[in-house]
């Protein structure tokens, strides 16, 4: 075959062969994007977060790991990260890249090295692409308790945090961003001693609401129905078995804890406390027996006025304050059967009459009816109370008792108990300052129970009420 010709058909052959070779589509690549994640330590709207970097309040992050999970339940990417400093623990953004486009859930954890909540460290560290994700990381049973116990926190040690958020990758770059809550309630009880004596505070309980099972990923609020509830802590595990003292007009937290999030008709708390009351001023004692050279006051049973040396006469006032001096008030028996009466402050002498120093020979009789109740009389003539008047009379028998009493002045200590059982807890709108029954106590929520107490001096008794909320300044958020 003619050479030339030979060429030119090789030539033919390789163009037909490039002609026909079929480039690959790019239909055929898988879609894929990135994902830009934005993780804070913000407030949710579901109840306050400190937000402040304070990692006991679990408003920061030292470490973090974030779990990307496709919808077959798989591990589609995971990042764990360490370290974390400034405002890093704050708000941190991390990318994923290489995803294919299509629906994830990101589950975020922080905080689990070193928190008391370390549960989650042991259900994270097995985790890597591929890994199955099922109801025991989504719905993580991380902590089973028994009896009063509850869940551990420190003020050394971060507290645990969570979240999970659904997103959508598609080509290029998609962005969401998370919020990170705690998985427990914070709950505390303050006491505002309104009153000018101090409070000791010796024993508080509640109903029992803390359950026995919590939670790491949030359930849109659908708390399981199968937990069982307990007794929280008790008062003295709290204090370690000292007693708190509230100082006069003073607040302080009388008892903190945390919890799992809950659901109840209704919750209830029990208080005792007491007080130390000092007075100061008359102190009066009745007495049962007549001593001579003894300084009694005369206290008319039926009005509670006291017979007084008024200017040289038998007068009667509404209280010993009253009385010209306390002296005034006061008188000695010349014996314990019959005889006068001498006033201690002006020496007057009183027999029958209700002039000083008149009808000496004349006694009165002094006889004691029981219980402490004196008679003061000569024949059938009784000292009685006339309407404000010491007279002599026999027709007034119901104001002619008289009570026997000795007394100083000074300061006296007297402890006032109070306690209550099962009163309600109220939640007061912060706008509003309507009051409603608590229902809930949901995780991230630092619940806060302000008791009011008053002291009556007047009464000599305690008083406690549901401030309007516009009288209270606690930053504290309920659902």
């Amino acid at each position: 075959m003619n050479p030339k010709c030979l060429k030119y058909m090789v030539w033919l052959l390789l163009w037909l062969m490039g002609g026909c070779t079929k480039e690959e589509s790019p239909l055929n690549e898988t879609p894929t994007g990135a994902l830009t994640l934005q993780v804070s330590t913000g407030a949710p709207t579901r109840a306050q977060s400190p937000g402040d970097g304070n990692l006991y309040d679990g408003g920061g992050m030292e470490d973090l790991t974030l779990v990307l999970v496709n919808p077959n339940n798989r591990v589609a990417a995971i990042q764990r990260l360490t370290n974390l400093t400034g405002q890093e623990q704050l708000i941190r953004e991390v990318t994923f890249e290489h995803l294919g486009v299509g629906n994830y859930v990101v589950y975020a954890y922080a905080n689990t090295r070193r928190s008391y909540l370390d549960e989650a460290e042991t259900l994270l560290s097995s985790l890597s692409e591929g890994s199955n994700f099922g109801a025991t990381q989504r719905d993580a049973l991380f902590t089973t308790l028994t009896g009063r116990a509850a869940p551990e926190t420190s003020p050394t040690q971060p507290l645990l945090l969570t979240a999970s958020q659904e997103v959508k990758i598609e080509m290029g770059i998609s962005t969401a961003s998370i919020v990170m809550i705690r998985p427990v309630v914070r709950f505390e009880v303050k006491l505002h001693n309104h009153s000018t004596y101090p409070l000791r505070i010796t024993d508080f309980s509640t109903s029992n609401f803390n359950p026995s099972t919590g939670y790491l990923i949030p359930h849109n609020g659908a708390i399981p129905q199968s937990v069982s509830y307990r007794a929280l802590p008790t008062y003295d595990t709290f204090t370690g078995g000292t007693d708190i003292e509230v100082a006069a007009n003073t607040e302080e937290v009388i008892y903190q804890t945390e919890l799992f999030e809950n659901r109840a008709p209704s919750y209830t708390l029990n208080l005792s406390l007491e007080s130390k009351i000092e007075s100061t001023g008359y102190q009066i004692t009745n007495q049962t027996s007549l001593k001579t050279n003894t300084q009694y006051a005369l206290q008319n049973v039926d009005s509670g006025r006291y017979l007084v040396d008024n200017n040289g006469s038998l007068g009667l006032v509404n209280s010993l304050s009253e009385a010209a001096s306390l002296q005034h008030a006061l008188w000695t028996f010349s014996s314990t059967s019959s005889g006068y009466l001498t006033n201690v402050a002006t020496g007057n002498r009183f027999h029958r009459s209700t002039q000083a120093n008149t009808g000496t020979n004349r006694n009165l009789t002094f006889s004691n009816r029981g219980g402490g109740v004196f008679w003061i009389y000569y024949s059938t003539s009784y000292l009685y109370d006339n309407n404000g008047k010491a007279q002599y009379g026999n027709n007034y028998t119901s104001l002619r008792d008289w009570r026997l009493q000795t007394v100083t002045y000074g300061t006296t200590t007297t402890t006032v108990p109070y306690s209550v059982s099962n009163q309600p807890l109220y939640i007061v709108d912060k706008e509003t300052a309507k009051e409603s029954l608590m229902s809930e106590q949901l995780r991230n929520q630092y619940i806060s129970v302000v008791i009011n107490a008053y002291y009556s001096d007047q009464m000599g008794s305690f008083r406690f009420e549901v401030s309007p909320w516009t009288e209270k300044n606690e930053e504290v958020e309920f659902n």
